[in-house]
């Protein structure tokens, strides 16, 4: 009885106090967690998509023929890549980060789980090729969280797309919906996934349990994807990204970092987090070093990545 009293307050909070508008249109903060703002060096640019809208983007351009594109999370917005564009454009490659139309602060989209960060996301993808300076590099996608999984989607319908790293990925919405229910709002799976569902159709037309990255990952079987998970998440549990590895047919690295939160692995591990990233990239861009193993990777400094890796 406890738990349905609980539930229903829920609810009515959502729908009578607001909630549902918050979860839509969550605050979305400057976080930029110690990385310097690269806003003044990078060349703001207006991104074509879905008619006569825009996607607003951030372009630094880099001196080897790689462009990587950065997908921020839920609640975020492109301040969040300036922790890995900052270290990667140092290593030269080109970085392109952008706003979700749902993080942008005018004609504001809902966070919709796809509906709206797709076309996004392909549009930057549409704009690299199409960039004089950028359309003959290869490509790679660094995202996180929701980010993550929309990353894994356009990957898998565009094959150029040559290697991935996603960082705390969801394997299906559903799954995000019941899981985020679960560990970050402490409410029982069902129904408030069921209620959250339905405010989210209500709201937007849209049901934002449609997104299935785990379909996508079957497609991948022969792109290189770098996954990395929190296993303190307190939105999404390790085994969505550990189903996600198996999806993409186990053959790639998985680091599963112990004792730290969600989207956590390169403040509190940045070292040993850029190194791989770095060592990962050149191994399927340029063919150079050995890369990373597949399978589970230990959270320790190897002297290889020690070596390679640039720290400001």
């Amino acid at each position: 009885m406890a738990d349905w009293i609980l539930i229903s307050s829920f609810a009515l909070i959502l729908v009578a106090g607001g909630g549902a508008l918050y979860l839509l249109y969550p605050l979305v903060p400057s976080d930029l967690g110690g990385a310097p703002n690269l806003d003044h060096e990078a060349r703001r640019v207006r991104i074509p998509v879905a008619g006569d809208d825009w996607v607003a983007g951030w372009f630094l351009a880099g001196r080897r023929p790689a462009t990587i594109v950065v997908f921020h999370g839920y609640g975020r917005n492109h301040h969040r890549a300036w922790r890995y564009a900052a270290f990667l454009h140092r290593s030269g490659y080109h970085v392109l980060a952008i706003d979700f139309r749902s993080s942008r602060y005018r004609a504001r989209k809902p966070t919709t789980l796809g509906h709206f960060e797709l076309p996004d996301a392909q549009a930057a993808l549409d704009w690299v090729r199409a960039e004089p300076s950028t359309q003959t590099t290869r490509i790679a996608l660094l995202a996180e969280s929701l980010g993550a999984a929309v990353a894994l989607i356009v990957a898998a319908a565009n094959s150029d797309v040559d290697a991935l790293v996603v960082d705390c990925p969801f394997a299906t919405g559903q799954q995000a919906l019941e899981d985020s229910c679960e560990r970050w709002a402490r409410l029982p799976r069902w129904p408030s996934a069921e209620i959250l569902r339905s405010l989210g159709r209500a709201a937007t037309g849209r049901d934002p349990a449609d997104l299935n990255p785990l379909t996508a990952c079957r497609l991948l079987a022969d792109r290189p994807i770098f996954f990395i998970h929190a296993e303190n998440d307190n939105r999404f549990s390790v085994e969505q990204t550990r189903a996600l590895w198996e999806a993409a047919g186990a053959k790639d690295p998985l680091w599963l970092i112990p004792g730290i939160g969600h989207n956590e692995g390169w403040k509190k591990h940045r070292r040993l987090y850029e190194g791989r990233v770095t060592s990962f990239l050149a191994r399927h861009l340029f063919g150079e070093g050995e890369g990373l193993p597949p399978g589970e990777l230990a959270t320790h400094e190897e002297p290889a990545v020690r070596a390679g890796v640039q720290v400001s």
